[in-house]
């Protein structure tokens, strides 16, 4: 499954830390300049499609 996280650094950081507790990611993209809003990148997840077991 592709994921695509937009925001600032630190939101984008938040939202990989919670999405990686609940999926696989077996790839990150490089971040992309949000050229509508300043200081807002763009980031592309490819996680498995299944779901971590709960611990």
């Amino acid at each position: 499954m592709r994921i695509r996280i937009d925001g600032t650094r630190a939101e984008i950081v938040d939202a990989l830390f919670r999405l990686r507790l609940h999926f696989t990611v077996i790839g990150v993209s490089r971040a992309y300049p949000d050229r509508t809003r300043p200081r807002h990148w763009r980031i592309y997840l490819t996680t498995a499609r299944d779901r971590k077991p709960p611990r």
